[in-house]
Formats: C-alpha cells, sequence, structure tokens
C-alpha cells in the first residue's frame, strides 16, 4: 500500500515561482487536483512524455512531479 503526502510542490513555468500545494485529489498517472494559497483550485494531467503533472490557469502554465509516496506494509509480516 502505497501513503502520499498531502502537499505537492508545483512551479510555474512562466515564471519561475515554486508552491506548495495542497493536495485535493489524486490519481497516479492521471490527474492531480490542487488548491493554491487555499484560493484557487488547480487541475493537472499527467503527461508521461515529461512525466510530470501539467495544466493551464489564468493563462500560465503549471507542472508538478506530484506529492510524494510512501510504501507501507499492512499485514502479519513473516
Amino acid at each position: 500500500m502505497i501513503r502520499y503526502d498531502e502537499t505537492a510542490i508545483v512551479t510555474c513555468v512562466d515564471n519561475n515561482k515554486v508552491v506548495t500545494a495542497e493536495v485535493l485529489n489524486f490519481i497516479p498517472k492521471k490527474t492531480l487536483s490542487v488548491s493554491l494559497e487555499r484560493s484557487v483550485k488547480l487541475m493537472l494531467k499527467y503527461s508521461e512524455k515529461n512525466d510530470e503533472y501539467q495544466g493551464d490557469l489564468y493563462g500560465r502554465t503549471f507542472v508538478s512531479k506530484g506529492p510524494k509516496g510512501k510504501e507501507y506494509v499492512t499485514g502479519r509480516g513473516i
């Protein structure tokens, strides 16, 4: 089982501004939905070519590698 962080690093390509955004919804290798500064919702779609999530908002392009994940073992370990 993989558990993902509740935040992700998002970069604005146009001005190189980097922010830590709250993850609202995440489907690995599909979509990433984040909240920028608790006021703007941003949807990013996975780009297999670049191995990152990309999206546009207000004429600016945003990218993210997504939230970091940690693998957990559940049940009894033998």
